[in-house]
């Protein structure tokens, strides 16, 4: 048995509890320390990933969960799912949630099983939303002068609208360098779905719902979409 959880940005933390564990040898240079807890082997890497395995897994992640988490605030993690692509939805979604709650989960490109990591992010989760485009959509809001930019500003309005008119005054992170366009209340993360496990399960529900989608449209010259508005060649 094995679980894995993301502590990429509480590193210092979690090394401070785990030292007080039988320390084992590391195993290779991606590894910053390696114990035992009980029957179950602790294997924290420098990317903040902290891999359980063993007969009692399930009780050493909950040792390990109640001595490093301090409850902490539920914030809105923000993600998308097909900008890089040349056909299909482009799907941005926003998950209100506690970091300590939602450690499984991390970048959906770095997830094995999309279903279980959704059920976790549907089990744990305070709030959901999702804002999806169609390739059609997509393309005439293009062929409109929008460009992606823009087009995820006015998803990630959609998702704090949502959210504010529930009563929720929670931060919002979304995964990404910073766009114009956004709410006052908005931040960005750099390779934030690996690095805030809100944002990770943010990313789960976005690939999920584009899978989902049965959308296999081709964007309209797709090869025509040079530059994003930013001064910039657009990643898509």
């Amino acid at each position: 048995m094995q679980c894995t959880l993301n502590f990429s940005q509480e590193k210092e933390h979690v090394l401070k509890f785990l030292s007080q564990f039988a320390k084992l040898g590391e195993k290779s240079g991606y590894e910053l320390f390696r114990c035992k807890i009980g029957e179950s082997t602790a294997t924290f890497y420098k990317s903040g990933k902290l891999l359980v395995q063993g007969n009692d897994c399930e009780k050493a992640k909950q040792i390990i969960l109640k001595a490093v988490e301090k409850g902490g605030e539920a914030v809105i993690g923000v993600d998308e799912a097909g900008r890089g692509e040349s056909f299909g939805q482009f799907v941005v979604a926003g998950v209100l949630g506690k970091a300590s709650v939602l450690r499984e989960l991390r970048d959906s490109k770095k997830t094995k099983n999309l279903e279980r990591a959704l059920a976790l992010v549907e089990a744990n989760a305070q709030g959901i939303a999702v804002v999806q485009f169609s390739s059609d959509e997509l393309s005439s809001l293009h062929e409109a002068g929008k460009s992606l930019n823009e087009i995820e500003a006015k998803a990630i309005a959609e998702i704090c609208s949502f959210f504010g008119k529930r009563g929720v005054k929670a931060r919002v992170v979304v995964d990404g360098n910073p766009i114009r366009g956004v709410p006052k209340n908005v931040s960005f993360l750099p390779k934030g779905d690996d690095l805030n496990p809100v944002i990770g399960a943010a990313s789960v529900v976005a690939k999920s719902c584009r899978e989902k989608s049965g959308d296999g449209g081709k964007r309209r010259n797709w090869g025509k979409w040079g530059k994003d508005g930013t001064g910039e060649k657009a990643k898509f």
